[in-house]
């Protein structure tokens, strides 16, 4: 047994899309080109995705992966070395938790969240892992995989102060967000 999608065909999913009355859609997909896309992801893309943050992200500060791993892996190349340490949450998805180290980071403390607690990140616990001048990466995953829980706004709020008041990039892995099943904690 396994937990991925049964395929349909084409014809099955154009056929489902147009009964829903989704028939713009059906167009678009039937006229889009097939060339290739600019590197770092089409702009209407770019700015589809900045739309999701609000007014004061724009497409230019957008850039689009082939996937989450591909992005993850650059992201901790490009701010890890060997002389700064990392955080990220355990247990997780492999490149969220371990991405850091295979990247480079000289130290990395990896935070285990518990089920006890609803799988929810403690801020005062990030803060102790903080090492003044030598932290420079968070990596979070939001919603948590595996427990698909979410943090509350003080929560995020909390570790944003945090990460300005100590100088860290954060990354946050956000592959799951809009399949929140209250879209109000969106």
């Amino acid at each position: 047994s396994n937990s991925f999608a049964q395929p349909v065909t084409t014809k099955e999913l154009l056929d489902w899309s147009r009964q829903r009355g989704d028939v713009d859609l059906v167009e678009e997909y039937v006229n889009h080109s097939l060339e290739y896309t600019p590197n770092g992801g089409s702009h209407d893309l770019k700015a589809a995705i900045a739309d999701l943050y609000g007014p004061k992200i724009s497409a230019d500060n957008i850039l689009v992966f082939p996937g989450a791993q591909v992005a993850l892996q650059t992201a901790a190349r490009t701010i890890c070395h060997e002389n700064m340490h990392a955080i990220s949450f355990t247990p997780g998805y492999q490149s969220v938790v371990n991405g850091p180290a295979m990247a480079g980071a000289g130290s990395v403390t990896k935070i285990p969240l518990d089920p006890s607690n609803d799988w929810k990140i403690e801020v005062d616990q990030v803060q102790q892992a903080i090492q003044p001048s030598k932290t420079t990466y968070l990596v979070l995953n939001e919603p948590y995989n595996p427990a698909g829980t979410l943090m509350s706004a003080d929560t995020q709020n909390r570790l944003i102060t945090s990460a300005r008041d100590n100088n860290l990039y954060v990354l946050c892995d956000e592959v799951y967000r809009w399949l929140e099943h209250d879209p109000s904690l969106r």
